[in-house]
């Protein structure tokens, strides 16, 4: 593929269907890049600019990736193709990494469950906060937002190479998964029975977060073990799907500690 081609290539990954057809993502910026050469990510393509191997660590971070084809651009031509809005001048074409699959999710003890979120950010921040708590993985339902998306990407710093993200087909394939391994399921819901603090997380379970603007879909909440809410004291009825789901991570994970 020559130059032309591939700097094509870079803009087209920005959106999801050429990404699922080409089997192909962007990593952009130098930390993602760096946990991406870390966690082994097959990179083809590391595209820079003149002012990027400026900086001596940056020229160490293109040798560690000296495997892969490189391409200079201007820091015009990066700008125009770029996914960020202050793009740090270098950018790759990576190999989609390969997909989590059920028995990576045997032996669980916790795991989180994302319910048609639309907002990359808050998926990367999500991912990226569940990777650094080290919790089993996370589970991914339909009208969920690409965890490849550029702008998640970004926010989970490169914590999605770092712990298990399967996509799931159907609500009711997710219900089966966790009545055959016994695992409670607990909704996220504003108005929940009983709040987060009180819930046995010695038991595995699976927490589910919902959609930003409608919450945890109805059928879901039906099928829920239990529903908790996160206590309140302000005028603001319901916090950010990427907080809320901090709060249940550590909350699991203070519990794991103190033996609650």
């Amino acid at each position: 593929m020559g130059r032309n081609e591939i700097i094509k290539e870079y803009r087209k990954l920005g959106k999801r269907n050429y990404r699922k057809k080409s089997g192909k993502i962007i990593l952009e910026g130098y930390h993602l890049l760096e946990e991406a050469l870390k966690a082994g990510i097959e990179l083809e393509t590391i595209l820079f600019t003149d002012e990027f191997q400026q900086k001596a660590v940056n020229r160490e971070l293109l040798a560690c990736a000296r495997k892969s084809g490189s391409i200079k651009v201007s820091s015009q031509k990066f700008k125009e193709i770029a996914q960020t809005e202050s793009p740090q001048g270098v950018g790759a074409i990576a190999r989609l990494p390969r997909p989590a699959a059920v028995p990576a999710f045997e032996n669980c003890h916790f795991i989180l469950i994302l319910d048609g979120l639309q907002d990359p950010g808050n998926l990367g921040t999500i991912i990226r906060t569940a990777a650094g708590a080290g919790i089993d993985g996370i589970f991914l339902l339909p009208g969920t937002v690409d965890p490849y998306n550029p702008k998640a990407l970004r926010a989970s710093m490169g914590g999605i190479f770092h712990l298990p993200v399967l996509q799931i087909d159907t609500v009711e394939s997710c219900c089966a998964f966790l009545a055959a391994r016994n695992l409670q399921l607990i909704a996220a819901d504003p108005r929940g029975e009983i709040p987060y603090y009180s819930v046995d997380f010695a038991r595995p379970c699976a927490v589910v977060i919902g959609n930003e603007n409608r919450g945890v879909q109805k059928r879901l909440l039906k099928q829920a073990d239990i529903r908790a809410y996160i206590p309140l004291e302000g005028k603001i009825d319901a916090l950010n799907a990427a907080v809320a789901a901090s709060i249940f991570i550590f909350e699991y994970r203070r519990c794991q500690h103190f033996s609650c």
